[in-house]
């Protein structure tokens, strides 16, 4: 009976340091606990769809995953923003109040131009353009906007997320030049032209005349006196 009871407190001895060395072995990470996002940043006119390849943009993680719900974490938790991701407008105008803390607060971020995010935890993710892109004429600027990590579309939970930004065209205007309005004279040499030049011969040939004939008058009078 001894040698049993002995075996018993072996294999109880045994099973304890097994389950000890159990809980001290880190647990391999779910592939599942990780996602990314692909950002496809594309705009299009009536005919042509351009890809633009080298655009690049700024990721910040402000959100996370706690007690069931969606929550800023620590750096944003003073930006009054509240997540709700069922309102459209909403989200829209929370991603603008982040892009704006991010500023006034000097924070940064990931940026690149692949558009492509790996290795991602559960969390909420903003996204801010950094620079504008330009094609031709055409100047485009991307809207922040804030995406989770998984996503939920249509009641399915997605871990890798594609997102496509929304551009807006900010076209630059055609350069116009003030030129002077076309004389309706026709061109030449100004030497050949005869100008209007007033002479300040301003005579009244009427009365000229006038004293021309009282003149003859009198002179023929006083010639008939002389005469006589």
């Amino acid at each position: 009976m001894s040698r049993i009871i002995k075996r018993k407190r072996i294999y109880m001895c045994m099973a304890s340091v097994m389950c000890m060395l159990l809980l001290l072995i880190p647990l391999p990470v779910s592939a599942n606990d990780q996602g990314s996002i692909l950002l496809k940043a594309t705009v299009e006119d009536e005919t042509t769809v351009y890809k633009l390849s080298n655009t690049e943009f700024t990721m910040y993680q402000v959100g996370t995953y706690k007690n069931n719900s969606w929550a800023l974490v620590s750096e944003f938790a003073k930006s009054g923003v509240i997540f709700d991701f069922d309102d459209s407008s909403a989200q829209a105008e929370a991603a603008k109040k982040l892009e704006k803390y991010v500023q006034d607060n000097s924070f940064k971020g990931i940026s690149q131009t692949t558009n492509m995010y790996r290795d991602l935890e559960k969390g909420v993710y903003l996204f801010v353009q950094t620079q504008k892109t330009q094609i031709s004429n055409q100047v485009y600027q991307s809207e922040p906007f804030i995406i989770t990590v998984p996503g939920n579309y249509d009641g399915q939970i997605i871990w890798n997320v594609t997102a496509e930004p929304k551009f807006k065209n900010e076209s630059i205007p055609p350069i116009t030049t003030n030129t002077p309005p076309v004389s309706e004279e026709p061109s030449g040499d100004n030497s050949s032209r005869t100008p209007n030049v007033k002479t300040g011969d301003d005579t009244n040939v009427i009365m000229w005349l006038s004293l021309m004939g009282i003149s003859l008058v009198i002179f023929s009078i006083c010639k008939r006196k002389v005469h006589k």
